[in-house]
């Protein structure tokens, strides 16, 4: 497969706050990614910030296709005096035109980890297909 890629900028939404949550985005709503596209290139950004002991977790970013699921991964942590900034820019396969994210914690499901409040904490965009 070719290197060269269709670039776009489509803002999805912000990443889950809370433990085990999953939010699904449909990545072919309202034409945002041509049918004719067989990857996307996803990114993610996440500002993270908690209290209590130092623990790390990290967000299941995935797409699927005839139940086979291809899935990536993007680490975050939280703690006492911890604010960390992570990001990525991963190609994940169109499949099905749905992208799911999870995140994977050990802290306590009612805490979100989002380390500001509003929609600037975090965030999901396509920006680029091929």
């Amino acid at each position: 497969m070719s290197a060269e890629y269709e670039p776009m900028q489509v803002p999805l939404g912000t990443l889950p706050e809370f433990p085990d949550k999953i939010t699904t985005y449909d990545l072919k709503s309202g034409g945002q990614v041509p049918s004719t596209a067989k990857e996307v290139l996803v990114y993610v950004f996440v500002t993270t910030s908690g209290e209590g002991e130092f623990q790390r977790g990290y967000y299941e970013i995935s797409t699927s296709n005839k139940g086979k699921q291809y899935t990536q991964f993007l680490n975050v942590a939280v703690g006492q005096g911890i604010a960390a900034v992570n990001s990525a820019n991963i190609w994940l396969p169109v499949g099905e035109g749905k992208l799911a994210v999870k995140l994977v914690h050990p802290d306590d499901a009612k805490k979100s980890i989002a380390g500001t409040s509003g929609e600037d904490w975090s965030g999901v965009f396509v920006i680029g297909y091929r």
